[in-house]
């Protein structure tokens, strides 16, 4: 069975978003120096507050989709967030008791909640990685030039030719 998927329309806002710490790493107190750390385990879930304005009708949609399609967030569901490669669908719950729907300026609410989710980054190999952060020490702040200019190549340039 598939996850629901947000409304169409709904997006999280930027106001309002942050990212939490990942779980998955530990730390214990050493007498007299610095504490130990390991990775417990990898592919931690991530907490991400999340924040949308909506009016009237929209909130309506919204409020029935939440209690009945996915039960305060109990069931997971799909959601655009950005978890450091810009929006894209991630599988989230919400975490409890961080709901909230703030009626502000006019017929407008603000909807707030905290969603746990993993990171898209494990979508990435440690080749990947590593590949990423050479390309970032050879190019730096010209990355974003280089990767728009192989896009521009792939899905432009090449179709010219019409393979």
């Amino acid at each position: 069975m598939t996850n629901p998927v947000i409304p169409d329309g709904f997006v999280p806002q930027i106001q309002g978003y942050s990212i939490g710490a990942p779980m998955g790493a530990r730390a214990t107190s050493v007498a007299g120096g610095a504490p130990r750390t390991a990775l417990q385990f990898s592919r931690g879930p991530q907490p991400f507050q999340v924040t949308m304005i909506m009016g009237p009708d929209e909130f309506s949609v919204w409020t029935a989709w939440f209690f009945h399609i996915v039960k305060l967030g109990t069931i997971p569901f799909e959601m655009p967030i950005n978890s450091g490669f810009g929006p894209q669908t991630h599988v989230c719950t919400v975490v409890p008791d961080t709901y909230a729907a703030v009626p502000v300026s006019g017929p407008l609410y603000s909807i707030s909640f905290v969603v746990s989710a993993v990171s898209r980054v494990y979508d990435m190999t440690a080749a990947d990685a590593q590949n990423l952060v050479d390309l970032w020490n050879l190019y730096t702040d010209d990355l974003t030039a280089l990767f728009d200019r192989l896009e521009q190549f792939a899905n432009v340039d090449t179709t010219v030719l019409d393979f």
